[in-house]
């Protein structure tokens, strides 16, 4: 008798494996990549790579069984179709982003949805956090934000300063032409 698919071995290490990933990361991503080439999905797994992410594609029935036993048992109602999951770390919206202009570019690949901060997160919600800025343009904007007032400060403080100065030295002109 021929057997097919994987053992149950391979598919108790591939749902540790899920199961592993959900507990270590913050955010993740389940997608829909129904007739998406693979060489398409490798490019994708290289973008996600690149901002700390991970991509992997899996049964159905192991990520059900998987997000069952960890704590995103209402997650695993939405798991149909050809799944893959996007485990995010480190900046979710440089991930997010990836996913989002990925989906754009191949219309066959769907994000069904996510978990971010302690809830999950709709394809409308993970579209609108792809749109905001990256970290680190974020901090910039704050740095500079905060910078501003502190060096209209200072320039109040030094124009201030040099009148003093300017007055002080006219004095001293003054009283020196007085005395001679």
């Amino acid at each position: 008798m021929k057997e097919t698919g994987f053992s149950r071995v391979s598919k108790n290490l591939i749902i540790r494996d899920i199961e592993k990933e959900l507990k270590q990361r913050p955010a993740f991503f389940i997608t829909q990549h129904a007739a998406v080439p693979a060489t398409s999905l490798d490019k994708l797994r290289a973008k996600l790579r690149s901002a700390n992410a991970r991509y992997l594609v899996v049964k159905n029935s192991l990520c059900r069984i998987a997000l069952d036993r960890s704590k995103f048992k209402d997650l695993s109602s939405g798991v149909t179709g050809s799944c893959g999951i996007a485990f995010a770390s480190g900046d979710v919206v440089a991930s997010s982003k990836i996913l989002v202009d990925f989906a754009k570019e191949n219309e066959a690949f769907k994000i069904q949805q996510g978990f971010l901060n302690g809830e999950v997160v709709a394809p409308e919600k993970i579209r609108i956090l792809a749109s905001l800025p990256s970290r680190e343009v974020l901090l910039t904007q704050i740095v500079v934000g905060l910078q501003s007032p502190i060096s209209k400060f200072v320039r109040v403080l030094s124009g201030s300063l040099k009148k003093v100065v300017t007055v002080l030295d006219a004095l001293a002109k003054k009283k020196g032409e007085n005395n001679p």
